[in-house]
């Protein structure tokens, strides 16, 4: 149990830093093609700290784990939405622009409520079967694909709510020398070596734990797993706290969450049917409710930065969470 406890630990990190191996090389063989910078930006930067989740439930979909494919990412996107924001939004300092209103977090809510729709037919059209299906997984693809044209569409343009994006896209991506072709190649195919050893070790060891402890691989998904790989956005959103730039927190949780559900399941979806369990349909609630909270607020209370009562209460949606989720 101990053991693979800390197997456990282990591949969550090495699925983080592989990722950022894989970033990090991506990024210099786009430069070396003479890639706009504003698409490496979206793509690579943007969803590079959503590759930890997408390793877990492709290797967790190949295996027909498929418990542990979808409460992965309930998991991570309730950590995202209620405890990166809430502790970032208890400073007071958490900045919430005109954009976030209007398209990421409407955008997010929609991603919710089809996890929603899509996955309680049984209940909706009264047929025997309660998953998420191939049907499924391209309508999700469908909305990624408009979602990442609208927003390489503003970026693009110059528009003025995404000049603070494009600016840290720029910093981010001169940062990054531009190495021999062969030493940007060897950081993708390590990266992509250590996010599938990662992605298996984690599928492995989360199961065996569950087993051990009698326990589902849901609990495991929704508590452990989901929460460990979501430690790249945490991280990400304290050190722009600590230097008082959090102009692009919300934005990157809400892209981070978008990619979770419109990409990874709906991959997911597309290599195998994930049941919905119906114990999940708790985080499915609650995943919904923390979506419609944060629109609503942003909606009615014009302000510029988000206030410290709904910190607290997205907090306070997680440890209802928890309870729900061990009771």
């Amino acid at each position: 149990m101990l053991i693979q406890s800390g197997i456990l630990v282990f591949a969550i990190l090495l699925a983080v830093f592989a990722a950022k191996f894989l970033v990090a090389g991506a990024i210099s063989i786009a430069r070396q093609f003479d890639i706009p910078q504003f698409i490496i930006g979206a793509f690579i930067i943007g969803f590079g700290t959503s590759l930890p989740e997408f390793a877990v439930n492709l290797e967790a979909a190949l295996q027909g784990n498929t418990e542990l494919a979808i409460a992965n990412i309930l998991g991570s996107n309730l950590f995202n939405t209620c405890i990166v924001l809430g502790l970032v939004g208890l400073s007071g300092v958490l900045v919430v622009n005109d954009d976030a209103r209007v398209k990421d977090v409407p955008f997010h809510m929609i991603a919710a409520l089809m996890i929603a729709v899509c996955g309680n037919q049984l209940y909706l059209d009264h047929i025997n079967y309660h998953q998420l299906m191939l049907s499924h997984g391209i309508i999700f693809l469908s909305f990624f694909a408009i979602y990442v044209y609208y927003t390489l569409l503003e970026v693009k343009q110059g528009a003025d709510h995404k000049k603070p994006l494009h600016a840290q896209h720029d910093i981010a991506i001169s940062q990054h020398s531009l190495p021999s072709s062969f030493s940007s190649i060897a950081k993708v195919v390590v990266g992509l070596i250590g996010l599938v050893i990662g992605g298996e070790l984690i599928v492995s060891s989360a199961e065996h734990i569950a087993t051990t402890l009698g326990l589902s691989n849901r609990l495991i998904g929704l508590l452990i797993v989901g929460p460990g790989t979501s430690m790249p956005e945490l991280f990400a959103s304290l050190i722009a706290l600590k230097q008082r730039n959090t102009a692009l927190v919300l934005g990157n949780v809400m892209g981070s969450n978008l990619f979770n559900i419109f990409f990874t399941l709906g991959i997911t979806a597309t290599i195998l049917p994930i049941p919905l369990d119906f114990s999940l349909n708790q985080a499915v609630l609650l995943n919904f409710i923390s979506a419609v909270f944060l629109a609503v607020t942003f909606w009615f209370v014009r302000r510029k930065h988000m206030g410290k009562v709904t910190a607290v209460l997205l907090l306070l949606i997680y440890g209802v969470y928890i309870f729900v989720s061990i009771i």
